[in-house]
Parts: C-alpha cells; structure tokens; sequence
C-alpha cells in the first residue's frame, strides 16, 4: 500500500481484523501531531484504522527496500533471465512474519492459517 494512496482508503469502508491483544507505545509529539490532524480530517476512521494503515505502508515501503541475495536458482522469466530464490533479510523477514502470523490467526480462533507470504521472494543475479 503506497502512503499517497492512504487518503482514498480512508474514505471506503473497512474491514480490517484486529488482534486479541491491544498494542500500547509512546510516540513522539510530531507524529501524535500529525495522526491527530489525521484523525480530524477523517472523522469516520478510528485512531486505531489510521495508525494501522500507516503502518502497513510503511512496513509496505520497508519491505520493498529490505536486502536480498541470490540463493539457489529457480526459474528463468519470460525474457530467459535467470531468477533465484531470496536469501537473507528480506527472506528472513518474511519467514519470521509468516510465524507470526499463524501465531496472532491462531489467537483468532483460526486453526489452520494461510500464510501472509504464500510466493516464493525471487531477485534476479543483481540483486543485492
């Protein structure tokens, strides 16, 4: 979810799952600032939906930059160049939040979850 498109969300309905237990944490003055202002212009969004869809974008941008390396190859595209499966952070990071994730789902009730990251992470022989 790219944060330019976070205005538009805010404006249709959600339907958002919320974990069993409540997250607490201090922010610094700006940012409570500026969520605030946010909640102010979107009266119809909780505090909770804003801070939950900011932090989705971010994380969102995050991932996008987290690093990756070529591990074992994989496939070739349809251009013929060669892809690999990710090692590293970015593969690491996806392992630990599917855990995760079947751990919060399972405190749902939800026995036998689905993964957050069902795809293989490929990065071609550049990647970094």
């Amino acid at each position: 979810m790219d944060a330019k498109h976070l205005s538009s969300l805010w404006a249709a309905p959600d339907n958002s799952r919320l974990t069993t237990k409540q997250q607490s944490f201090r922010l610094p003055v700006h940012v409570a600032a500026k969520i605030a202002a946010l909640c102010e212009l979107y009266p119809n969004k909780t505090k909770t939906q804003i801070v939950g869809d900011l932090l989705a974008s971010a994380l969102a941008e995050m991932e996008r930059g987290l690093p990756a390396a070529p591990g074992a190859f994989f496939t070739k595209d349809e251009n013929g160049k060669a892809l690999y499966v990710a090692v590293g952070i970015a593969q690491d990071y996806r392992n630990l939040s599917n855990k995760h994730f079947a751990e919060l789902e399972r405190e749902l009730g939800n026995e036998s979850p689905q993964q957050l990251f069902t795809s293989q992470l490929l990065v071609d022989e550049n990647a970094q």
